[in-house]
């Protein structure tokens, strides 16, 4: 039996309440061929039990179980390695695909050679039961080289820094040794490093992915030391890839409207930090801020110095 053009991989941790529309919105697209890869990591609800029913009903559904619970970045990592589509799909388990997303996505990829494509995407609130569409600005089958392709991204005005509104060549990560940092934010580090191996990039005016949001309004309930830290590791991790592959320079204006969104955005996240946090939130922000504009100027040689956890806690 010959491989599956697209594997399209599903991490499950406690989403018992989602995860059945998600999976039938895979299993309910017009392009056929494709392989589902579900990675169970450790869920403590029955989000599995459904999981597995779509395993025994579809054979293009297989399951994959970690023994304990080892975050999402290492869980979509072991689904890489187990890929055999020549293309890969992101989706979280508590989102959902349009009908036709892996066949828009499929069509654009090949009939443009390119490595990526890039769709619009929707925000689907839990609170008012709304969707709005993201507000990005496609133009339909544009095909962007590297460099522009690459600004693009930086600039987060368009193509965003998420790995589930795209369609990607599976050798972008095997033949370049990419994955998934265990981070917070992971996606602003590893579709920055994908792009800096892309030829072609072919953009979609087609919204095919509908994420799921729980307030109309931005509201981060879980935001922690930790995870602001990794917001601000984004800027030395990624300055410091594309200097080794000399995007840098060429990108720098870009990359900056990266770096004035965490600039800016670092009191408002201590601000909706948990309570222990809040207490500090004039001290922390200043420390937050500081350390962006240090990640921003340091040698490139210090940045590995620059990544830490202890600045906001």
């Amino acid at each position: 039996m010959s491989d599956p053009i697209i594997t399209v991989i599903v991490p499950i941790h406690n989403v018992e309440a989602y995860i059945e529309a998600c999976l039938e919105s895979i299993r309910s697209q017009t392009f056929r061929d494709f392989e589902v890869i579900m990675v169970n990591d450790a869920t403590p609800d029955n989000s599995a039990v459904v999981a597995e029913k779509y395993v025994r009903e579809d054979k293009r559904f297989r399951l994959l179980n970690n023994e304990t619970c080892i975050g999402l970045s290492k869980t979509r990592n072991r689904a890489i390695e187990q890929a055999k589509g020549k293309y890969i799909a992101f989706i979280d388990s508590d989102d959902r695909y349009a009908e036709q997303f892996l066949e828009r996505m499929y069509n654009a990829i090949t009939e443009y050679d390119a490595d990526v494509a890039v769709c619009d995407f929707a925000l689907y609130y839990l609170n008012t039961k709304k969707t709005k569409r993201s507000g990005s600005h496609f133009v339909n089958n544009k095909v962007y080289s590297t460099l522009p392709a690459l600004k693009e991204l930086l600039s987060d005005r368009n193509f965003r820094f998420y790995v589930w509104n795209k369609l990607w060549k599976t050798s972008l990560f095997k033949d370049n040794d990419i994955r998934m940092i265990p981070m917070y934010y992971e996606d602003v580090v590893v579709c920055s490093q994908l792009f800096c191996h892309v030829n072609k990039v072919v953009s979609i005016n087609y919204c095919g992915y509908y994420y799921t949001r729980a307030f109309s309004k931005y509201k981060e309930v879980s935001m922690s030391g930790t995870r602001i830290n990794d917001y601000i590791n984004t800027i030395p991790i990624t300055r410091s890839y594309l200097c080794s592959h000399g995007m840098y320079k060429p990108c720098k204006v870009s990359f900056n409207i990266h770096i004035f969104h965490v600039y800016f955005s670092v009191p408002l996240l201590c601000f909706q930090a948990r309570a222990q946090l809040r207490q500090s939130v004039i001290r922390n922000s200043v420390s937050g801020m500081n350390r962006v504009v240090r990640c921003v100027h340091r040698p490139v040689e210090e940045l590995k110095d620059m990544i830490k956890v202890d600045s906001v806690k």
